[in-house]
């Protein structure tokens, strides 16, 4: 299992970061996330083997946020 942090902008409301959350859980590999509209991120728990980054900030992208950065 991996994680990475997203840096992610365009959350207006607890409504986004729950509508990202859904976009990531769907996603194939992903074992876990939380999402903050807080703090503007999200941490995502993967497996890599099925998922890999460029496919995590794609489901976020595909809502219509904006991923600034990954760690």
């Amino acid at each position: 299992m991996k994680t990475v942090f997203l840096q992610i902008e365009g959350m207006h409301c607890d409504g986004c970061a729950e509508t990202i959350k859904a976009l990531l859980d769907i996603e194939a590999g992903v074992k876990a996330s939380s999402v903050s509209f807080k703090d503007g991120s999200a941490r995502v728990l993967y497996d890599p083997a099925a998922a890999d980054e460029a496919k995590l900030v794609a489901a976020v992208e595909k809502g219509g946020y904006k991923v600034s950065s990954t760690a």
